[in-house]
């Protein structure tokens, strides 16, 4: 588990710590704990820190306490915790405005608690969490990229992590889509910044994962947390695995905004060793969910006829059937091609079609008309429209691999 200002309360020794202000900056992770009692000393700071004080250099001056938070805010600090008590009596108005006007978490701390146990409360969860997310990365990397065999020693790595032999899993992989534009809006340009919004992604991912019950091994990839999700035979698992997709871009969407994440659900699997076949088919229905009707969700199943494309050892040939089926219509008028496409989609009926396009049946009829033709086909037989389907979705294909 990430440690972040939402969380951290849930650690030994922290259960009398609570959160006064700035709770829209909960999400902020804690990179380590550091204790000032000198706001001089500021400087010093890196970034990412949980800051504890006793206010013994502040005292009850309101306005030095105040520019000490905008400058530890400045610093990009995670939060600042305030031992109430001789120093400090209580946290004054002004400063849980302060805090709540910059999303920035101020914690209220009873003073006889010591700085000694929080402090090593967390440091050590932050420690213990690094090392156990290196292990399962490696462990992860390892099946994804090293096609190792599936001794008894490596099933007894993936039980360690929280696999069960006995259950069916997935590929489940959260694509962050348009990450780079959101480093780039957020003018972050440190690669460590960047490498700690992938994890707080990745955190939200498996805190919603917990919410359903679910014990998922987990890594980050590139722009992609991959996930082998454990499938629950009682469950009507089609719909579930779709809700709990659903849930985790909700998630995303609350937690970091203007992140759009898409979600590429592969085969199910029982054998440890077909896990890295699930994540290549979960990756190919990330490559087609642009063309689909899904904006954010597919599963590889569900993938029709783009399956058949993709086992392809080469796509010239389906190349050639889309030039040869579509290629006058194109070269005759793109609009022809647009209006071939809503007509199929919606079964051939000439009401609904101009409906869709805003154009009078007449002008529909004669547009039908012209791409019978330029083409040669029959729109009411059967085999030429389906020749028309498939070339169209070939043409969606070519365009996205």
């Amino acid at each position: 588990m990430i440690i972040t200002c939402n969380n951290v309360t849930k650690l030994p020794y922290l259960e009398k710590m609570r959160i006064v202000a700035g709770r829209g900056g909960l999400n902020k992770v804690i990179k380590w704990v550091h204790v000032m009692e000198n706001p001089k000393y500021t400087e010093w700071l890196k970034g990412g820190e949980l800051l504890l004080t006793t206010g013994v250099a502040i005292g009850e001056d309101i306005s030095d306490l105040l520019k000490f938070i905008e400058d530890i805010n400045c610093r990009n600090l995670s939060g600042l915790v305030i031992n109430v008590g001789p120093y400090i009596k209580e946290i004054p108005e002004e400063v849980i405005k302060l805090g709540d006007s910059l999303d920035f978490p101020i914690f209220e701390l009873p003073f006889e608690v010591g700085f000694i146990d929080i402090s090593q409360s967390i440091c050590r969860s932050i420690f213990t969490n690094k090392i156990e997310q290196e292990s399962m990365d490696n462990f992860m990397k390892d099946i994804i990229f090293n096609d190792l065999p599936v001794t008894d020693e490596f099933l007894n790595r993936a039980i360690s992590y929280g696999y069960n032999p006995q259950m069916s899993y997935c590929a489940f992989i959260v694509k962050m889509d348009n990450f780079r534009d959101f480093i780039k809006n957020n003018k972050i340009t440190d690669e460590r910044e960047a490498l700690e919004i992938k994890q707080h992604v990745g955190q939200v991912v498996t805190d919603t994962m917990n919410k359903w019950n679910r014990k998922v091994l987990h890594t980050i990839q590139n722009n992609s947390i991959v996930l082998m999700l454990p499938i629950e035979k009682r469950d009507k698992e089609n719909d579930k695995i779709n809700n709990i997709a659903k849930d985790v871009i909700k998630e995303v969407k609350a937690k970091i905004n203007d992140l759009n994440v898409n979600i590429g659900i592969g085969d199910y699997f029982v054998d440890l060793k077909n896990f890295r076949k699930s994540i290549v088919k979960a990756e190919k229905v990330l490559k087609i969910l642009p063309i689909t009707k899904e904006e954010n969700i597919g599963r590889y199943k569900d993938m029709g006829i783009y399956r058949v494309f993709f086992d392809l050892d080469k796509y010239e040939e389906i190349k050639s059937i889309y030039e040869q089926t579509l290629g006058s219509i194109i070269a005759y008028d793109h609009e022809l091609l647009d209006t071939l496409e809503v007509f199929i989609e919606d079964g051939c009926n000439l009401s609904k079609t101009s409906e869709r396009l805003f154009v009078h049946r007449n002008t529909l009829r004669y547009r039908i008309n012209k791409i019978e033709e330029i083409s040669g086909k029959n729109l009411k037989n059967i085999d030429d429209i389906f020749s028309f389907s498939i070339a169209l979705k070939i043409g969606k294909f070519l365009k996205c691999i």
